[in-house]
Formats: structure tokens, sequence, C-alpha cells
């Protein structure tokens, strides 16, 4: 074994308990030749798979030295596994970049299971596949021929499944414009733009994909004041002008539309085949998944498409915005480039460090626009509150019939916010304002560590158990 597999190997037996399949080898260490490295075994101590997940990323964390730079967490079909790519800067192994894919698997009824699978940055696009492959052979040969095949291999075979979505695609990572994110492409793709997150990308037969876009500045035509204490001037382009909380996909139908109007493009062609509800998040309101067919009348005819929408409004301001997560093919290639698609997908993931010094100067503005609107926040505030007494007496009746049930789903409340803070890399702020009140925000761990820094009598961090119910989530 290698030193450095040796060194990964300590790491991880923090997470991993002495156990395998047959209860008799234990952690396990697999060194590919082409380079990068499996590490797998039998997980105790955690009881649900969010836990589970949530230690494996701090074991990472603290083996390297850095938080690693997680994409989208995916599922298998079965729902008992859950895994997520990562990145990170090895400060503990010469600043290296590395990428991984850590993958935690509770199966009814069987013994938990974790994978961690490295290499450089560079290089884990080519052997992650190769990686796959052996521990799904290892966990296969591990099960032994008395063994059921399927469940043994659910912790590689059927990751590696969720990972590509039954793609074999051949990808390469790579980025552009002011790196923010990074996506896996395949042959004959490309980028086409990268910015503040947000990614496009085009395929060879017209394929596109579109991740992690946020249009905002939507104004609602049915609002009584469409300018406020946080309104744009009017300059510049015409703004998107759409109504808010009715039916998302006619409002992704607007906003699209609006926008391609602004660049000399005609007006697409929609048709929707089935629209799904998601739990709704702490941005956004409405989120739906939407799958139908469109036309861009580019010369491509209809096309298959499906997206994520979400829409989000936040109090006192007077426009809202909207989130989007999709793709598209034309129906002559659609079958046959959907799997790779999926992969693609996947592969995405998005540059905190980036992000955030991009971000930086929007820091100063926070004061200033405190300064400029406390007077109509003030009043605001006392609006809000009078508006919510009622409300506020209602839940203290809820409370005193059903305290147990009560403290119970906060208890959930609490944990899930935490652990989307944690993932997101974001901590919650407290303020005291002017008006003698304390105030709470949200904001990624850099910024909210500049705050704290710049006037640490006047902000603080808020500890988990501390975070305030309809306030913080």
């Amino acid at each position: 074994m290698s030193r450095i597999a040796c060194k990964f190997f300590s790491w991880l037996g923090i997470a991993l308990s002495v156990g395998s399949a047959r209860g008799q080898d234990g952690l396990h260490t697999i060194d590919n030749p082409g380079g990068g490295q499996v590490v797998y075994g039998t997980l105790t101590g955690q009881s649900t798979m969010q836990n589970a997940m949530v230690f494996m990323l701090r074991q990472i964390h603290g083996h390297y030295g850095d938080r690693p730079n997680i994409g989208k967490f995916f599922q298998s079909r079965g729902g008992d596994s859950v895994a997520t790519f990562f990145t990170l800067t090895a400060k503990t192994q010469g600043n290296k970049p590395i990428a991984g894919l850590v993958i935690v698997n509770m199966p009814r009824g069987a013994t938990p299971t974790a994978a961690v699978l490295t290499d450089s940055a560079a290089n884990f696009a080519k052997t992650e596949p190769v990686l796959m492959q052996k521990l799904n052979a290892a966990m296969r040969t591990a099960a032994g021929p008395s063994s059921d095949p399927a469940g043994a291999s659910t912790l590689a075979s059927g990751k590696a499944e969720a990972a590509t979505g039954g793609s074999a695609a051949n990808l390469h990572m790579a980025t552009a414009g002011d790196r923010s994110a990074s996506i896996g492409l395949a042959p004959g793709w490309q980028i086409t733009a990268v910015a503040g997150g947000q990614l496009t990308a085009e395929g060879p037969n017209g394929e596109q994909i579109s991740l992690g876009i946020l249009y905002q500045g939507i104004q609602d035509p049915r609002s009584a004041n469409q300018r406020g204490p946080y309104a744009p001037p009017n300059r510049g382009p015409a703004p998107i002008v759409c109504p808010y909380g009715g039916d998302a996909f006619e409002a992704y139908i607007c906003v699209v539309n609006q926008m391609r109007q602004s660049k000399g493009k005609p007006a697409a062609t929609f048709k929707l085949t089935s629209q799904t509800k998601l739990p709704a998040t702490q941005f956004e309101q409405q989120v739906v998944q939407a799958i139908f067919e469109m036309d861009l009348h580019d010369g491509k005819g209809m096309r298959k498409a499906s997206a994520r929408i979400g829409e989000g409004h936040m109090a006192n301001f007077p426009t809202w915005s909207l989130t989007v997560n999709g793709s598209n093919a034309p129906e002559s290639v659609y079958a046959a480039q959907n799997p790779t698609i999926m992969a693609m997908v996947h592969s995405y993931s998005q540059n905190a460090a980036v992000i955030n010094q991009e971000t930086k100067g929007a820091i100063d503005n926070i004061h200033a626009i405190g300064a400029a609107s406390a007077a109509q926040a003030k009043a605001a505030d006392q609006r809000r509150e009078a508006s919510s007494a009622a409300f506020n007496q209602h839940m203290d009746t809820l409370k005193q019939n059903d305290a147990a049930q009560t403290s119970h789903m906060d208890e959930i409340d609490r944990q899930s916010k935490a652990f989307q803070d944690y993932t997101l890399d974001r901590s919650v702020v407290s303020v005291q304002g002017d008006d003698g009140q304390t105030y709470h925000g949200t904001f990624t761990n850099p910024t909210a560590d500049a705050l704290v820094k710049s006037n640490p009598d006047k902000f603080q961090i808020v500890a988990n158990q501390d975070l305030v119910k309809g306030v913080d989530y």
C-alpha cells in the first residue's frame, strides 16, 4: 500500500468500522494503477442518511484541511443511497487540487456502508468511471457466490447509475467565463457562458443545458407598488414583467420569452407534458419539476425538455426572482442523448470561492441600503408585528394543544436548516439594529466572518441551537 493510501486508510477509519459484506475483512483500499483511489467499508454510529453524509463530509474536510465544495446530491432509484461529487484544495498535501465522489449507502435491514473515490482534479473525470468499476467489482467479490449480488453491489453499481444517469459518457471537466462553475463535457459539447455560478452549454446536435440560472428583478404587473425602498432606478433595459404566485410553468414561459425578445429572438412555443410540485426552500416559495416540449423556431424543430423551476420573493421587495435548472434536445436525438445530458447535469458544481469574491463588494452596500431605508423598514416591521399578532396567538394555542408534536417538528426544521447551511457553506448572523431590535440574516461563511470582524459588538454568529423559528427557518 502506498504512503498516501496508508494516510487515507487511517483517517477514513474514524468514520468506517471494521466489517465488510462478509463481516471479516474490515476497511478496504483500492489503488488504481492509472491514478486515483477508493476507500470503502462499513459505516457505524449514524442513524440517518443525512447525518451520515454530513459526517463523511466532515471527515474529508478534516483529512485534507479544506472544506469540500460539493455538487448536487443524487439518490439511487431505491432511495437507500445518496452521493455527491466534490472538489477541494488538499492543504495537508501541498495544496494539491483534489476531486472526488462520496457515497453513503443505508439499505433497510442491512449494515450501512460508505465509500470515497478521489484523484487529482485534472484526472478525476477520466479515472472516476474506472474507480467506480473497481468498487463495483470489489463489492461483488466480497458478497460471495451465495449472497445477493444486487444487494451487495448497491453501494457501487447503484451509485454509478445515479451519478451518470445510466450513461457511459466520457466526460472531461471544463469551465469558462469567471470560472464560478464547472461541468463535465461530453465530446462535441462546448460551454457557452459561465458567470456568477450560472452555466450554459450546447451540444453538437443543438442540445442545451442551463444550470444555476437566476432571473432577478421580475416585476408583478398586479403589484400596486412597482417601486419601493429597494426598487432599481428607471434606466437600462426594460424590466421583465410577469405575474408571481400563479402557475410556475406559465411564469417560466413568460420570463423566457421576454428574455428572448430582449435579445431579438422569436418567442418560443411550449407544450407542457407534466408538472410535479416539489418542496419549497428557504428562498423559493413555489418549486416545480416540469416536463415539456418546446420549439425555439431555430430550424431544429420540436424539442423535448425538462426543468426545475422555482419562484422566490422576499418581504418588502417589489420584485421577485425565478431559478431554472433545465436541459433540452431536439426530438430526433433526445432518446440517444438524454443519458449523456443527465450525466453532465450531475457533474455540475459551483466554485464558492469565486462567487464569494464576486459578491464581496456587495457587503458595503448593506449598510448604505439599511441607512437609506431605516424609516421604511421600521414602519414595515410595525405593520408586520401588528398583522402577525392574531397569527401568533393562534400558534400559541396550537402549541398548548400539542406541545410535543410542535417541539418535534421544530427540531426537524432546525436540523434541516443547519444541514442546509453546512452544505451551502453559510452561517446565520444577528445584528443589533439602530431601533434596538435584533435581526437575523443568512450569509456565506466568508461574508459572515467579514461582518463579525468588522464590528464584533454589533454582529454575531448565531449557533444552530439559537436559530429562531419563523425567522431563520
